[in-house]
Order: C-alpha cells, then structure tokens, then sequence
C-alpha cells in the first residue's frame, strides 16, 4: 500500500507503527507519543477495551496494540478523509481487530457507545481555545488543533459515558489549562490519580501535563516526576523520551 502523492507514509516508535498523514494536513506531535507511553504505564492493570477520542491519524491506538501491547482499541475520529487514512493504516500495521477505526463525533457519545463500555479512554484532542490564535484556512488543521467540533467539557463528557464503573481516562493538555481539566475531571467524578508535567527541558516551564483519572473511585493525586522532552539522547530527545521512538541499535535490522 503506497501514500497517495499528498501524502506521506511514516514510522513511528519501538514496533515500527506505521501513520499516512497528509503533506499539507496536521501531523501528529510528540504528545501522541508520550500520552501512549503515560496510559500503558498508569493504565497496565485495567484490562478490557480502549477508546481514543478523536484519533487522527492513529498515533495513540497503534502504539498502545504495537508498542504496548494493549487493546482492543476502538480509534473514534471525526473527519472522513481522515478517518479513510487511519483505515488503511490498520491494513499497513497488520492491526485488523486490534484496532478498529470509527467515524463519528465525541460530542454524540451517547449514541455511539453503549454506557461503560470501555475500561480506558485515552485523548490528545484539539486544545487551542476557539478564539485563542488565528484559525488555520487549512479544515483539516483547524479541527485537529482548535476547540471547534470539540472542547474539554465534552472530552470529559464523552469519557464519563464510555467509561465502566472504575475505568481509567488518561489525556494530554497545555500545562495552563491544568486546574480548568482537573476541574472538569472531578466535577464528572473522574478522579485524578496520578499528574505528570511535562518540559522541553530541564530548566525551562512546563508546556503540557499528563493526566490519569478513575471513574468514582477517589485514591489521592501522586504526581510523578517531570518528564523532560529534549536532552543528550538519540535524536536530541532525552534518554526517556529516545527509548520510545526508536528500537535499540542491537534490535535494529541491517542496513545495506
């Protein structure tokens, strides 16, 4: 299966996860990657089937079936050519039943998902403000990066009707928009358990936090070291971050 001529084919993590995304679309970021990391690691003991709330490309849910070894996950995304991409993604990862692609719109949970019917939901959803920035002309960019078809109030909504009773949700948002979603998390009694903060280096801010909450079942918030994006590991990453994009060298195939 090759990409179309405005698309691109490629590869990400430890198991070779393979994405289509458009040349000229949103690309997935860093996030997919460390929010795939941080709910295999938090969620390791809640068993039975994924959501992901607006999957995109797929990043998240082929991670947590290839790297992982999680699922099923069911990879939920709104817009249809997008949707058509993650579809043939499945084929390309060899991914049939582990991951299943839906098309549909969070916002419309109720109807799409019989209530608790996932033991984990997991989302990078589009989290610029409405009228923060200046919308991309680009639909496609504009839907995946701003809060237009979706905004945390219904990414929490839409986990507390998927989610069984003790169900995990884990997300990823800017690190400024911490007290609103924990916010939103405990008003749904979805209650956070574990917090991870997230910075491009060791001295610089914050930018993102990490997440993971259960449904109706208080345990007390641990927050977890920081996690530092960038330092002297392969690629420019740190050592934490490497050892999740690449295989080691000694797994790695023969080049040549």
């Amino acid at each position: 299966m090759t990409p179309a001529s405005d698309e691109t084919l490629d590869s990400i993590g430890t198991a070779g996860v393979k994405l289509l995304q458009r040349r000229s679309g949103y690309r997935f970021t860093l996030d997919a990657v460390l929010l795939a990391a941080f709910a295999a690691t938090e969620g390791r003991d809640s068993g039975g089937p994924l959501l992901e709330l607006g999957a995109g490309s797929g990043v998240v849910s082929f991670l947590l079936a290839c790297q992982f070894g999680l699922g099923p996950v069911d990879a939920l995304e709104l817009q249809p050519e997008v949707h058509a991409r993650l579809v043939r993604a499945v084929a390309l990862n060899a991914c049939e039943g582990r991951v299943r692609p839906l098309l549909g719109d969070l916002r419309e949970a109720r109807s799409l998902f019989a209530p608790g019917a996932y033991a984990h939901v997991v989302s990078n959803p589009p989290f610029r403000p409405v009228q923060a920035g200046v919308r991309s002309p680009d639909e496609e960019r504009a839907l995946s990066k701003q809060e237009l078809a979706c905004d945390a109030p219904s990414v929490v909504a839409a986990a507390r009707h998927a989610l069984s009773p003790g169900g995990r949700v884990s997300l990823v948002y800017p690190a400024a928009r911490v007290a609103e979603v924990l916010g939103l998390l405990v008003a749904a009694k979805l209650y956070p358990v574990a917090l991870r903060f997230v910075h491009a280096r060791v001295e610089a801010p914050a930018t993102r936090f990490l997440v993971h909450a259960v449904r109706d079942r208080q345990r007390g918030l641990a927050v977890r070291p920081p996690l530092i994006a960038h330092g002297e590991g392969p690629g420019g990453y740190s050592p934490e971050v490497a050892s999740l994009m690449e295989p080691p060298l000694a797994e790695r195939p023969p080049q040549g």
